[in-house]
C-alpha cells in the first residue's frame, strides 16, 4: 500500500481514508476479495452457460480487482482483455444520474501497477480522455462494469455505446441501483434479465445486476 495507491483508492472510494500502512492494505484486500466473490457467485450460472469469451471489455475497472479475480478464477489469462478508464481528480458519482463526459476518477498508472503486481499482462488500457467509448475496438463477447454504468450513471444514457460495443451474440453485465426500473428503449432493443442476488459478503446485503444482449432480427421477425 503505497502513498500513490492509497490516494488512488480514496479517489474512487471516497468513503475510505486509507494510509500507506499494512493494516489499511489488509483491509482493502479483504474488501476487494469480498466484492469479487459476491459478483462471481451472483454470475456463476451466467458464466457457466456462456461460451468462454475471447474478447472482454471492463468499463471503469478502478484498481483492476475484477480483472485480476476473473482472470485467475475463470481462466482469462490468455484471452484479449480491455479496460476503459480515465484519470480524474474529482469524484463525480451521481447514483444512477445523468452522464458526464469527465465522470471518470481513476488513476491509470496505479491500475497498471496492480495488474503488473498480480502478473496480469494481457490487458489493454484505453484512456477515456483520449478515446470515446463507442470508438473502442469492438465488438466484444462480454462488456461489463460494476458500480459504473447503471449504478452511478444511468444505463439509459449509455445504451447506444454499449450496443455498439457488443457483438451480435455478445452480452453486457452491469450492476444497477436497487431502484432500477427497465425503460422503453431497453425493452425494445435488448433481451435482458435483472437479478437480485444476496451477496456472500458482507452478509445481509444484496446486489442487483442486469444482463443484456442485442435483439436479433431474422426474416423480418424479432
Amino acid at each position: 500500500m503505497t502513498r500513490d495507491l492509497s490516494r488512488a483508492i480514496s479517489l474512487i472510494s471516497p468513503h475510505f481514508e486509507f494510509r500507506p500502512n499494512e493494516a489499511d492494505r489488509a483491509f482493502w484486500e479483504a474488501d476487494q476479495n469480498g466484492s469479487c466473490w459476491a459478483e462471481y457467485e451472483a454470475l456463476r450460472d451466467t458464466f457457466a452457460e456462456m461460451p468462454k469469451p475471447m474478447r472482454v471489455l471492463e468499463i471503469g475497472p478502478g484498481m483492476g480487482r475484477s480483472l485480476v479475480f476473473f482472470s485467475k478464477k475463470l481462466g482469462w489469462e490468455n484471452i484479449e482483455l480491455h479496460a476503459y478508464e480515465g484519470d480524474g481528480e474529482l469524484t463525480k458519482y451521481t447514483d444512477d444520474g445523468p452522464r458526464f463526459e469527465d465522470s471518470f476518477c481513476g488513476t491509470i498508472s496505479e491500475l497498471q501497477n496492480v495488474l503488473n503486481f498480480n502478473d496480469i499482462r494481457n490487458v489493454t488500457i484505453h484512456d477515456a480522455k483520449k478515446i470515446a467509448m463507442r470508438e473502442l475496438p469492438g465488438p466484444f463477447d462480454l462488456v461489463y462494469g460494476f458500480y459504473t454504468i447503471g449504478f452511478h450513471w444511468s444505463l439509459k444514457h449509455f445504451l447506444d455505446d454499449v450496443l455498439a460495443l457488443i457483438g451480435d451474440r455478445g452480452r453486457a453485465i452491469f450492476t444497477v441501483s436497487h431502484y432500477f426500473k427497465p425503460f422503453d428503449e431497453l425493452s425494445s432493443r435488448t433481451i435482458f434479465t435483472v437479478m437480485d442476488k444476496e451477496k456472500v459478503w458482507p452478509p445481509g446485503e444484496w446486489a442487483k445486476l442486469i444482463i443484456l444482449s442485442k435483439k436479433r432480427t431474422t426474416g423480418g421477425i424479432t
